[in-house]
């Protein structure tokens, strides 16, 4: 049996203030045409599907076009949600998404969801955990549990780990000794962090949250975000990862192809200017002593995505976005509340504060 694990796709994200549809409508391209090429009974995707709880509309259409596309190939998806993901708005269906191949697990309510997929005498369970604060699962895990690790512990025990069967872990977690990235939501501190050790009971971990693709002790693995989030994930190729289980597992990865790589050039202006036209993101840093007003939009001669622009020489070091700033009065505004509530408080809103601030915007409106 050959799987295909994925994560992070952050459909709808924008980096400095560029949006990132394109770019994400053809790496998902790129991954259906793996799976095919690769002859993968199914998908695991690890959360973070989505950028922001309420998406975008171009964002929930591209998810939509692949995940049936997969559906239409006879390939299985099961895919939980992230931080970042809605899980209310990712149950929507998921019971009649099942009888095409799709299965989602939305809000997590204290153990895991199982799937059994068999093959050619392989039994493989794939035991799919959501993303959820600690806090959330006390209701069905009890009042002692204090951090993602008891959560975890928990959850894990109440698995039935059947003989003669593969057991494969979903989640979307951090696990302590991995390395983040400039891009990704990080809880301060390390009470969100879970030990290698509560993974022993799998013989494959596949994870999702953290952009770096990267693989702790033999059998857990990022997959790692399929596009560059930000410049620090500069000279990381992205992948995809490839599970095969026979009679032991093994674990291989495939490149992906941005249309757009991400990278950095510096030096005098002159020297920049002199470079061959490139559509790539760029992040310029300009090292001259004296540099002229009109850089930045120079730059834009050769570099038409310039994403950073950077003055660094013995006197200063200035780095900015390069971008134009979004109009906010064309963005939803439940949107914009979600995002506003999540950089506040860390956590997405939920399903009953969206719906109030959804009450309130008709409201407005209807007085309006």
């Amino acid at each position: 049996m050959k799987l295909l694990h994925i994560a992070d796709l952050h459909l709808g994200k924008r980096v400095c203030e560029y949006p990132m549809l394109e770019d994400q409508r053809a790496v998902l391209r790129e991954i259906c045409d793996l799976a095919r090429d690769e002859g993968v009974d199914a998908v695991l995707i690890a959360g973070d599907v989505y950028d922001r709880p309420v998406p975008p509309q171009e964002a929930t259409s591209m998810l939509s076009d692949f995940l049936c596309e997969l559906s239409a190939a006879k390939i299985r998806v099961l895919l939980i949600a992230g931080n970042h993901d809605s899980a209310e708005r990712l149950d929507f269906c998921s019971d009649l998404l099942c009888a095409g191949g799709i299965h989602i697990m939305g809000e997590c309510r204290g153990e895991a969801e199982t799937l059994t997929l068999e093959k050619d005498g392989v039994r493989v369970a794939v035991h799919m955990l959501s993303h959820a604060r600690a806090v959330a699962l006390r209701p069905f895990l009890g009042e002692e549990i204090a951090s993602t690790e008891d959560a975890l512990r928990a959850m894990i025990a109440k698995i039935d780990f059947e003989e003669n069967t593969h057991h494969i872990l979903l989640a979307h977690l951090f696990a302590t000794g991995a390395q983040s990235s400039e891009s990704e939501q990080v809880v301060v501190g390390t009470v969100d962090g879970v030990p290698l050790s509560l993974f022993e009971p799998f013989d494959y971990v596949a994870l999702g949250h953290l952009h770096r693709p990267q693989t702790l002790g033999e059998k857990v693995r990022y997959a790692g975000s399929p596009l560059s989030y930000s410049f620090s994930e500069i000279g990381e190729p992205k992948s995809v990862s490839v599970i095969e289980i026979g009679e032991r597992v093994e674990i291989s990865t495939r490149p992906l192809h941005p249309i757009h790589p991400m990278r950095e050039v510096r030096g005098p202006l002159s020297a920049l200017l002199a470079m061959p036209y490139s559509e790539d993101y760029i992040r310029a840093v300009v090292t001259d002593e004296d540099v002229p007003p009109d850089a930045r939009v120079t730059l834009r001669t050769v570099f038409p995505n310039l994403m950073r622009f950077a003055v660094e020489n013995s006197r200063t070091f200035v780095e900015e976005d390069a971008g134009e700033a979004e109009n906010v009065a064309m963005r939803d505004p439940l949107e914009l509340f979600a995002e506003f509530y999540e950089q506040q408080n860390g956590i997405a809103p939920d399903g009953a504060r969206m719906e109030m601030m959804r009450e309130l915007l008709c409201k407005k409106e209807a007085i309006e």
